[in-house]
């Protein structure tokens, strides 16, 4: 396995919860941060006994992840075509099926090169894109700041703190990726940990402290509150920052789907060694198979409870004599 950095583990996964949270469907409220925040400290502790153990899998923990990043990946395909009813995708003459094929063949393209590149090659990419995502987010906030209204911040909240904590497990699309990718980083794991989650908590934070005095108002109208925040807000005169936000929207789907193509194509490396040339094409079709068999149904509860299993399996199904070698 080829060995990444710390700050290029925690980009490639940041990224698939970006991705994640632009997707979030429904209403949110500052109950939603604080469930995003409650998962993010449950799933760290999780993690933290995983990386104790040393980062590595028996072979039937393996078998799982291959499913879940499976899943993950038809999930989060179902997550792009949600989107497509305020995101401009050119497909969108071509409503149905034939449009969705066209954007899923096209991210497989992508996804075929990037995964003969290599973890280490895409992970150094990744680095640059989350700093993108992170940037732009970054302008929205201070847009946010100065001229939306502080007060939606306290809106009255729809759903109880177990419900807002489902979610923020709902929108952990990267845990499975965390547990095969963290045997690959150089140095001591624990700090490569903390740094992930302490990222993914300061965005979830920034992506709320956005969304909430942007879309507040108009909260009851909108399907996708990290959306239409990005379209509503306008820190430019002469540039409309929507235009700006496809950009990062398509980087993140991009880099979301790959890296699940590519921990799915490992992983079935590792578990059949002789099939090695068409792996990710094998991850690629079976993602895209998963998308249309789930598409149209609730996927909160079903990622959230396949999040958890990931988090429970990463320990107990973790390699102990690669303990010693951790660090």
């Amino acid at each position: 396995m080829n060995r990444i950095s710390k700050f290029q583990f925690t980009a490639l996964l940041l990224i698939t919860d970006l991705f994640s949270l632009c997707c979030c469907f429904g209403s949110v409220s500052l109950g939603t941060l604080w469930g995003i925040l409650a998962a993010a400290a449950v799933q760290y502790l999780a993690a933290m006994c995983f990386a104790v153990q040393g980062g590595a899998l028996k072979k039937w923990a393996q078998v799982f992840f291959l499913v879940y990043a499976v899943f993950s990946g038809g999930a989060l395909f179902v997550s792009l075509w949600r989107t497509r009813s305020v995101v401009y995708i050119p497909y969108e003459a071509s409503h149905g099926i034939w449009g969705s094929l066209m954007t899923a063949g096209l991210i497989a393209l992508v996804c075929l090169y990037a995964s003969s590149t290599g973890i280490r090659s895409v992970a150094r990419a990744a680095v640059i894109a989350a700093a993108m995502a992170l940037l732009s987010l970054s302008v929205d906030l201070v847009s946010a700041v100065f001229n939306a209204e502080w007060s939606n911040v306290s809106l009255p909240e729809k759903r109880g703190l177990l419900s807002e904590i489902m979610r923020g497990f709902g929108l952990s699309g990267s845990l499975g990726s965390m547990a095969v990718w963290l045997d690959s980083v150089k140095g001591d794991k624990s700090k490569a940990l903390t740094a992930y989650f302490g990222a993914k908590a300061a965005a979830a934070a920034a992506v709320m402290l956005t969304v909430l005095p942007v879309v507040g108002g108009i909260m009851e109208l909108t399907d996708f509150p990290v959306i239409t925040a990005a379209q509503l807000s306008q820190p430019f005169e002469a540039q409309r920052i929507d235009s700006l936000f496809l950009v990062v929207f398509s980087v993140l789907a991009i880099f979301s789907v790959t890296l699940q193509v590519m921990t799915g194509a490992y992983l079935l490396g590792e578990l059949i060694p002789r099939f090695q040339r068409w792996r990710s094409l094998t991850v690629i079709a079976l993602v895209i198979g998963a998308a249309f068999i789930i598409n149209g149904r609730e996927l909160l509860t079903a990622r959230a409870c396949a999040a958890a299993a990931a988090l429970l399996i990463a320990p107990i199904g973790a390699k102990k004599s690669a303990a010693k070698g951790s660090g």
